[in-house]
């Protein structure tokens, strides 16, 4: 099935990820590096896009699967670890360190969204066309999502690109899911605000 957004594959979290989770408990061979494969370019395309910067991002991400390590070999016990609900746990954890990092940095000039782009801007990028029309279409989508306020764009990647359910953003952002349902539907107005004043119609 494919992600109307991104057009690959659909993956879905069948468990959670705790059966991965007590596996890195554990020390299993080769669990800790299973779990990076999972989630670390996801996470680095919400933190990039939180960030709209790619060596803060892979920082980041760096550091959560640190933290992550730590907390799942050290920290938790394996209980805690079975029942863990580890993608919305890492996301969350991975906004934490963005939101520190933007403070640490407020006074400092943050880089445009120019290069907001790893192949999953789904619905506004036709996949027909011409190679310079879809190129065309991205930067236009990518100077849309530059005018976008930093929890706007958080929550389009959350819902959109990685196809999060509501439940699992409202444990990444500490928000209720009916709350955070209103804020959706306000951020695509924005991204398609965005759309139309560059002279771009999209149905969204």
């Amino acid at each position: 099935m494919k992600n109307s957004w991104t057009g690959g594959e659909i993956v879905r979290e069948v468990d959670q990820g705790g059966a991965l989770a007590v596996a890195v408990h554990r020390c299993e061979p080769g669990a800790f590096e299973r779990l990076i494969e999972r989630f670390e370019r996801s996470l680095f395309t919400y933190a990039h896009g939180i960030l709209q910067n790619a060596f803060d991002a892979q920082e980041v991400v760096q550091d959560a699967m640190l933290r992550a390590h730590k907390a799942l070999t050290k920290q938790y016990d394996e209980e805690r670890c079975a029942a863990l609900a580890v993608r919305p746990w890492l996301f969350r954890t991975v906004r934490n360190l963005c939101l520190n990092k933007r403070r640490s940095k407020r006074s400092a000039l943050e880089e445009s969204l120019e290069s907001f782009d790893d192949g999953r801007l789904g619905p506004f990028v036709h996949l027909e066309g011409s190679e310079l029309e879809r190129k065309e279409e991205v930067e236009l989508l990518r100077r849309a999502m530059a005018l976008l306020p930093v929890d706007a764009r958080e929550l389009i990647v959350l819902r959109f690109m990685e196809e999060m359910s509501y439940a699992e953003i409202a444990k990444t952002v500490g928000q209720s899911e009916a709350a955070l349902r209103g804020k959706v539907f306000r951020s695509l107005k924005l991204l398609r605000d965005a759309l139309e004043s560059k002279g771009v119609a999209y149905a969204m």
